[in-house]
């Protein structure tokens, strides 16, 4: 999560004053958080009212949601070059879907855009189902696993009060403040890139967003067949070994690097040559 919240715009996009209200509650679990280490325990569901959506979120977590839907919706986290907006293409895929937001950006958007959003963390899934339900958004395919190099099961690291974080294995030494504690291990289904494309006949992808907690090369590595049907790649890196790995594979595979971020976690834009487009 890189800049964080901004709850004064968020109160200034509240649909209503008990949206607002919920707003300022969130703010303090957010200082609890982030200032004392402070954490509700509560898994409890409510929503509220946010630009052009309801919003559900989880009390528990609340706080780390609202830094992620204030990155995408007022920062445009994945959104930042031309061409990544999802407003030319048919069908992007959301890998990392989270709790939809990146989903229901994509639709605000272009609301006929196809949308296959994948997410492995059952938590932050139930509340993806909600957002997409909720909303009423068509053309969504929800998928409750995780895209990697191999099909089957695996254990999975969760963090029940920051639902964007979940991985194969999260590293504890890029986040001084996570204790193993707060980690669940859950099991999850997984399954491989061209699979998922095979399963929901996927021709032709627009974009395709990785965020992905650093199984970036996995994924890409074990669907190397079907990526020369992918136009535009935007992946979120969570570290500089990962950035050196993803520049010479998806250059071999016929695409350039538009625009990287330097921050840390920032994103890396590829864009299909296009030479090989088409």
């Amino acid at each position: 999560m890189a800049k964080g919240a901004d709850f004064e715009w968020l109160r200034g996009i509240a649909g209503d004053e008990a949206s607002r209200e919920w707003v300022l509650r969130i703010e303090e679990w957010h200082r609890l958080a982030l200032g004392e280490g402070k954490y509700l325990e509560d898994m409890d569901f409510f929503w509220l009212s946010l630009g052009n959506y309801k919003i559900w979120l989880r009390k528990c977590n609340a706080f780390s949601s609202m830094d992620i839907y204030t990155e995408i919706f007022k920062d445009g986290e994945h959104f930042r070059v031309p061409g990544f907006s999802g407003e030319d293409v048919d069908l992007v895929i959301d890998l990392g879907a989270n709790e939809g937001f990146y989903t229901l950006k994509v639709k605000e958007n272009n609301p006929h855009c196809r949308v296959i959003a994948v997410e492995p963390n059952p938590l932050a899934f139930e509340v993806l189902e909600k957002n997409v339900t909720s909303n009423g958004l068509t053309d969504v395919i929800l998928v409750n696993k995780a895209i990697c190099d191999r099909e089957g099961t695996m254990p999975f690291q969760i963090v029940p009060h920051v639902s964007a974080i979940g991985a194969r294995d999260l590293s504890l030494q890029q986040r001084p403040w996570l204790k193993q504690e707060m980690i669940r291990v859950v099991d999850v289904e997984c399954m491989t890139l061209p699979r998922l494309f095979d399963e929901y006949g996927v021709d032709r992808v627009g974009v395709m967003k990785l965020d992905v907690e650093g199984m970036e090369l996995d994924i890409l590595e074990g669907g190397e067949t079907v990526l020369p049907r992918i136009e535009r790649i935007v992946v979120e890196c969570h570290s500089q070994e990962i950035r050196d790995g993803l520049k010479p594979l998806l250059g071999q595979k016929g695409f350039d690097l538009v625009f990287e971020e330097e921050s840390e976690c920032g994103d890396l834009y590829f864009a299909r040559h296009p030479l090989e487009a088409g």
